[in-house]
């Protein structure tokens, strides 16, 4: 009887992320509002009640859904960012720069895939449009995660007024995820790229020695001696 049981158990638990892998899936190719709740039962091969039974609401199952992304999502950017390398004896900022680049370089390849429906937060805070749904607020909250750890990345490589930097490199970021949702990233690749040149050129430079300032003399006085 015992074994019975913990199968059922085993049994209903593992539907909850094989619902919430096929929401995502669905909400990030048609849209949160235009997918029903009937599709989601069917296409995770569940019934209706077994999905309310994990989810009371479609909106419980948009936020695991979104979160699930969110953990996925900033898994595979942190694995980018940091697998920049700069030579040895590199000025100071040439790392940083290099995950500035490594930033925009790893959206624009996601930009550049098949099936590639743009950012599901931003897609999710324009259909959950109200600053205080929880879905929104969701939304707003990987981005700011985004933006803090890209600020923590570009300090400890070295950037001047990492938090500032951190800002233009997530917005031109953001740019390459709009640009590739409306349309082919294409065409914008090479822009892209140079801004982020642009952004970063002076990062690396490395800092001149500056002569100290001759003592002042007094009026009348010898000149020190040379």
């Amino acid at each position: 009887m015992l074994v019975a049981v913990i199968r059922c158990t085993v049994r209903y638990m593992s539907k909850r992320p094989q619902l919430v892998e096929t929401a995502l899936r669905l909400f990030y190719r048609q849209g949160f509002h235009a997918t029903g709740v009937d599709q989601l039962a069917r296409e995770a091969g569940v019934t209706k009640k077994t999905l309310y039974n994990h989810f009371p609401t479609k909106e419980a199952l948009v936020l695991a859904a979104l979160r699930l992304r969110d953990e996925d999502f900033r898994a595979r950017m942190e694995r980018a960012v940091h697998g920049a390398k700069v030579a040895a004896g590199s000025p100071p900022g040439a790392l940083a720069a290099a995950r500035a680049r490594a930033y925009l370089d790893f959206l624009l390849a996601w930009a550049g895939e098949h099936d590639f429906c743009g950012c599901a937060f931003i897609n999710a805070s324009a259909e959950y449009a109200s600053a205080d749904d929880p879905i929104h607020r969701l939304a707003w909250e990987h981005k700011r995660l985004v933006l803090e750890f890209l600020a923590q990345a570009l300090g400890e490589g070295g950037a001047p007024a990492p938090e500032q930097n951190a800002q233009a490199v997530f917005l031109l970021g953001e740019g390459i995820i709009v640009a590739g949702q409306v349309g082919s990233i294409a065409p914008f690749a090479a822009a892209a790229r140079a801004a982020a040149t642009a952004l970063t050129a002076g990062w690396s430079i490395a800092p001149t020695t500056q002569a100290s300032p001759a003592p002042p003399t007094t009026p009348g006085a010898a000149p020190p001696a040379a």
